[in-house]
């Protein structure tokens, strides 16, 4: 992977909206639905193609994910996080935030559980990939909700499955994320067979996709759906299915100083 020129940990960048951007539709999409599937047609265009493949390349770096119950051993991963402001015009600054547990009390499997995944290196937090993909995620945040500052939390997922086994995207089953929304981006699908994708809107029918190309998305507003994937099977040798996986959730200010020193 290349370097971005990234120099310190606590460096921020400023990106503006590229032309055609589709954080508009997304967020009306989203808010008639409660989520939006966006087929690499319509983003790809956030970042050329050299850019996209350096960008994929950090998934070959990633460490065993060893906390899913019962041993399984078929996921890899990497977590980090970023504050990310979104300007009225679309501008978006980002900046690496500390790294940290991950705790998802939301979820039955991983309640009371602070979970720790290697960190995400600062070059790969910063890098265009990751700015174009997170950058459109939160200017969707921030037309559908009014909020312009967020904590965006980072995953970097692998999912294996070897010849005779097969790997589980969701082994949480159907759930909410406990954020308010998720962007869900495909970066590599090698050699798989399933990964069908079931969202369960509030009120409707579930609506069933898969995920084929680098960078079909999906983004859902997770107070509005429960969603789940089906496992994913070997097509001719191990199958892989890379995501990068991001978390929005409105900033929490910071406390005013203390005046007296106390």
């Amino acid at each position: 992977m290349t370097s971005t020129g990234v120099t310190a940990p606590d460096e921020a960048v400023r990106t503006r909206p590229p032309a055609g951007d589709c954080a508009d539709g997304l967020a009306r999409e989203t808010a008639r639905a409660g989520f939006t599937c966006l087929r690499r047609d319509r983003i790809r265009h956030l970042l050329p193609a050299d850019a996209l493949e350096d960008f994929r390349a950090a998934w070959e770096d990633l460490e065993l994910d060893t906390g899913i119950p019962g041993g399984k051993l078929f996921r890899l991963r990497r977590y980090g996080r970023l504050r990310v402001e979104v300007e009225a015009d679309g501008t978006a600054s980002f900046a690496p935030l500390p790294h940290a547990s991950f705790r998802q009390d939301v979820i039955h499997m991983w309640r009371g559980q602070d979970r720790v995944f290697a960190p995400i290196a600062p070059e790969v937090l910063l890098h265009e990939g990751m700015l174009a993909l997170v950058g459109l995620d939160a200017r969707a945040a921030a037309q559908l909700s009014g909020t312009t500052s967020w904590e965006v939390g980072i995953h970097l997922i692998r999912i294996l499955a070897e010849p005779g086994g097969e790997g589980e995207p969701t082994p949480e089953g159907r759930h909410r994320d406990g954020h308010a929304y998720v962007g869900m981006h495909l970066l590599r699908r090698d050699r798989c067979g399933g990964g069908l994708s079931t969202v369960h809107p509030e009120g409707g029918e579930p609506v069933r996709l898969t995920l084929l190309d680098p960078l079909d998305s999906m983004f859902v507003d997770d107070a509005r759906v429960t969603h789940e994937v089906s496992p994913i099977s070997p097509l001719g040798g191990t199958a892989v299915r890379d995501m990068l996986l991001v978390d929005l959730n409105p900033a929490v200010p910071a406390a005013p100083a203390d005046p007296a020193g106390g």
